[in-house]
């Protein structure tokens, strides 16, 4: 893995550490969370499921074929 890739997964694991925060907390106060949906804000339940479909570890190398 080079260099830019390793501060890309350091990067996106320090985002998912603080979204997962901001979640516990909108919920510890019973807030709702904003969210940005088809060029708007729309609010969400904190009690929603917010996970990723796919891992955020999976290889993009599928996605640079044939360039």
């Amino acid at each position: 893995m080079d260099r830019h890739q390793d501060y890309a997964t350091i990067g996106l694991k320090a985002l998912q550490r603080a979204a997962y925060k901001a979640i516990v907390e909108a919920k510890k106060r019973g807030l709702r969370i904003p969210v940005w949906k088809d060029g708007k804000i729309e609010y969400i339940s904190p009690d929603i499921d917010t996970e990723q479909s796919t891992s955020p570890d999976c290889d993009s190398t599928e996605l640079h074929r044939g360039r």
